[in-house]
Order: C-alpha cells, then structure tokens, then sequence
C-alpha cells in the first residue's frame, strides 16, 4: 500500500483515543495518518469523506454502539476494515462484533503496540481480498447475464427457423428426423443456459431474507410447475407432516422442484413415487424428498453435489448443476444437505436446516416478520397470561442479543414481537388494534437511535393518541447519560433499561410500571400480564 495507512478511532474516551494515538505514532512496521472521532455521527461522516483504510470502533458508544454505527458504514463503505474495542471480554458481544463485519475485536488495556499493528494489517488484508472477491463475483454475474443473452438470440432463431423447415410439406422423413435432433439439441442448449444462468446468481448472492415459508403451499406450486413431468411419468408426489419454516419462499420452491424432478426423472423401471417430509430433531429442521428409484451408490453421494458432475451419460437429458444448485441453496439458509438411502429402497435428499422457532411461533404480523413464542402454563397457572412485548430496534445485532440475553440465558419467557423503527411499530400497533380492540401489547421495549423516527418521537406519538397512551413502554438503549434518561421520563416512558437487557433491570422495572410481574414455574420465568 503506497503512502501512509489511514486510521479512524472512533471513540468517545478523549483518553483512550489519545493512548491508540499514541501507539499508531510509534509504530515501526509503517506509517500511519490517523483521525478521531468522539461521537458515531461524527465517525459516519468523517468514514464517508476521508475514506480509511481501517476503523478503530469502540463497541460502547453514547446513542447507538459500536455494532450500530459499523452497519450504517458498512450501508456506503462494505469493505473498510474495522477492529472493534470494547472495555471488558464478553463472549457474546465478540460474537456481536463479528457478525456485525469487524474484523478483530480487542479488549481495551491488554492489547499491545504489536499486537494493535497486526490486527489492523490482518484487517486490511482481509477486505482486501473480500473486495477483489466480490469484484470478481460482479464481474462473473455480468458476463452470466450478457452471455445468456446473447446466446439466446442465436438459439432462438435456430429454433424458429427449424420448425418452419420441420412443418414443411415437403420435408423426407429422414431430414424431419434430423431436424429433430437439431431442436431437440436447441431445448436442451437453453436449459443448459438458464441453468447456469440461476447457479451463478446463486453463487453471488450473499444473503438472504428469511420470511415465514408454508411448505405446502410450496409444494402446490411445484406441482403446478412440474405438472406436465408429473403426467406424462405418471409420477405421485406425497406429502407427509409437512408445516411452516423461515426460509427464502422462492429458493425453497426451487430446492424441492429440483429435488423432486431429478426424482421423477431418474425413476425409469416404476412409476415414481416421491416423498416429500418434515421432521424437527433438537429443534433443527430436516426437510427430505425421498423416491423409489435405483439408488445411489455411497461412493458417489457427494461428488454428485458438484457442478456438471454427473452419473449417466449423455444420453440422459440433464445440466448437471441442478443439485448443486440446491446444495448453494442450503448454504444460503445455513443449512447441509446431504444424499441417503430412502427407507425400503430409492433416494432420500435430506435438508438440515439449523435450529428455527416451532410453526406457531413463527408469526407474520409483526413488522419484521418475527415472533418469538413463549410457553403459557405458568401464566395460566398464575391466573394471567403471557405478555406480549414489542420491540422496536433497527439494529438486529441488538434484537438478537435481547433474545439471547433475557430469553435463552436468563430464561424469561414472553411473546416478542420485532419492529426495526418507530413507524413501523406505529403501524404495527395500529393494526393490531384495529384487528384486536383492547391494548395491542402489554409493554413496548424502546430504542432511541432510530432511522426514520427515533424513540422520543415514537413516545410523543404514542402519548397523542388516546387509544394506545396507555401501553407502557420502557426505553432500552446503550446510552446512560442522565439526559437522556430525563428526557425518556419526560416523553412519557415509564421504565428505563441500559442494553443489554437483564431480568435484573426488567424487574426493576416492572416495579414501575405496576400492571406487569413476573411469574416462576419449574425454572421457568414468564412474564405475565
């Protein structure tokens, strides 16, 4: 890298941005040029017009921490390097970090000159190559797209033509049967293309939005889409438990229509019979699709997972990339698939997909699209129910930790309900009334720092309609500064909680805001309304 490496720290302590300072001024591997910043407003900008080459981000910033202020960096600058600080080891906020795209996370006090040099070249280095690689990703979709098109042109005039000649009165039987071939050879040239075509968009894409998915509705559509195959093999599709899951709809749709194509298509000494199921073992999801075809020896069942790998000849009509199309589609959920034998002979492609909520926890009328269920016995038992608390962070790192935190470590159970800012929830609760009567939830979890409307504004709202003034809310936020709790006060908010969340602050309080407590049964805590 020609010339001196750019650093920004981001950091409100002047003391501790000053120490940082200091080191990168001694350093001896090569020189630096380093800016600060004291708030994560200011470091946005200063990221945004100077460009560095690595952030120094302190993980506990006043407003919205250090998670926070890198996603919003990472929205116009995806591949500046960034090494998270923070004043005490924490597993889970290392986690938190990592997921938010730092590329190193250091306890402030124990890090060394060396070892701060390191982790901001290791840094660097790894952006680097992230860049190059999407560069090269881009560039691979680009040529995928012009090449299709191109292609098709020519193919398509290649088919018009041919059936013209085909349909002529005066085509032999021998050159109808050539040309045959020739449009035969056409059809399976396009398929090739599209087949391509959808693997490489797949291999670029990086993530995806996960949505409630209803695998039978699902499986209506592939059938829709397969039903010529269907017909024409005689083949019966069976469904056996099948429910909801979080998933891409669109890829899920595809990962079956593969799966139950190939299965269909390979079953030639039988009519097929295809298996399509779902089982939850230790809360991960196994989705199979299991045949009555010949098999597949052991020894094949992962080279079959690669591109243009295949174990028939070219007699048989196929592209060899649609399992490895459904092996990226699993990739993209997180998921492992693998090839087995069917139970009494055949084929079975399971899906492993990672741990998801149950069925009926996963909601679709929240602003986000997620629900996290609790249990209602101990409610029931204690004469109430179990709240519903909505939770209004634009941050998912953040939504993340609070379920982590208070649900799964501290074990407080309730139904959560996600907004990711304050006009969603706004029309949120709107509608919830409308489709309810009464309070739309029992308490609303509030963050400050927000895109669109901040958490002031969404408690000057709420306090100016008689219908919803009475939902307690409690602010839920990284910032401690007294101001900031006067103002919550002021703005109407009755409880005040400093991310992350714990069941200590939360029975805190609840001890203000009255209408709320807290129920324990056999270990498990419920929040009851």
């Amino acid at each position: 890298m020609a010339g001196p490496i750019t650093i920004l720290i981001i950091d409100d302590s002047e003391d501790d941005r000053e120490v940082f300072r200091r080191m990168l001024e001694r350093g001896a591997s090569m020189p630096y040029r380093v800016l600060e910043a004291a708030t994560g407003e200011e470091g946005i900008t200063l990221c945004r017009d100077a460009g560095p080459d690595c952030i120094l981000l302190d993980y506990s910033l006043p407003g919205r921490n250090g998670v926070a202020v890198l996603e919003e960096i990472r929205k116009f600058s995806p591949f500046v390097a960034a090494v998270m600080l923070t004043g005490q080891g924490n597993e889970m906020v290392a986690v938190d970090v990592m997921k938010a795209g730092a590329q190193d996370y250091f306890v402030k006090g124990s890090i060394s000159q060396d070892g701060l040099e390191r982790a901001i070249a290791h840094a660097i280095t790894q952006q680097d190559l992230a860049s190059k690689l999407e560069q090269q990703r881009q560039s691979l979709e680009i040529f995928t797209r012009a090449m299709a098109h191109d292609l098709k042109e020519p193919l398509r005039t290649i088919k018009s033509f041919g059936k013209i000649i085909q349909d002529a009165d005066d085509l032999t039987p021998d050159n109808g049967a050539l040309m045959d071939y020739v449009l035969k050879a056409a059809d399976n040239m396009e398929s090739l293309i599209n087949a391509i075509s959808r693997y490489t968009r797949l291999e670029s894409q990086g993530r995806i939005d996960p949505k409630e998915v209803s695998l039978v509705e699902v499986l209506k559509q592939v059938r829709t889409n397969l039903s010529r195959q269907i017909e024409s093999r005689d083949a019966m599709i069976i469904e056996h438990d099948l429910g909801i899951m979080a998933g891409d709809p669109s890829l899920i749709a595809q990962l079956l229509q593969n799966l139950i194509s190939n299965a269909i298509h390979y079953c030639k000494d039988a009519p097929p019979r295809v298996m399509v199921s779902m089982e939850r073992v230790d809360g991960a999801l196994l989705l199979a699709v299991s045949d009555n075809g010949p098999g597949i020896a052991p020894e094949y069942r992962e080279i079959i997972f690669k591109p243009f790998k295949r174990l028939v000849g070219r007699e048989v009509e196929g592209s060899g990339l649609g399992l490895a199309i459904c092996r990226r589609i699993a990739e993209l959920h997180g998921a492992a698939i693998r090839c087995e034998d069917a139970p009494g002979g055949g084929t079975a492609f399971v899906t492993v997909f990672p741990v998801q909520a149950a069925p009926e926890q996963i909601g679709s009328d929240t602003g986000t699209g997620v629900i996290i269920d609790a249990q209602d016995r101990p409610a029931a038992q204690a004469g109430g129910r179990t709240a519903d608390v909505l939770l209004v962070e634009d941050s998912p790192a953040d939504v993340h930790l609070t379920r982590l935190k208070l649900m799964e470590m501290e074990k407080v159970h309730f139904h959560l309900h996600v907004s990711t800012n304050g006009k969603e929830a706004l029309n949120w609760l709107e509608k919830r009334l409308a489709e309810r009567g009464g309070l739309p939830v029992d308490l609303v979890l509030l963050d400050i720092n927000m895109p669109i409307m901040d958490g002031f504004q969404v408690l000057d709202n709420l306090g100016a309609d008689p219908r919803l003034k009475a939902i307690p809310v409690c602010m839920l936020s990284t910032s401690g500064d007294e101001n900031d709790l006067r103002r919550a006060h002021d703005h109407g908010a009755r409880g005040y909680m400093i991310k992350p969340a714990s069941r200590q602050q939360l029975t805190e309080a609840l001890a203000k805001i009255g209408n709320l407590r807290l129920v324990e049964d056999q270990g498990v805590t419920t929040l009851v309304a």
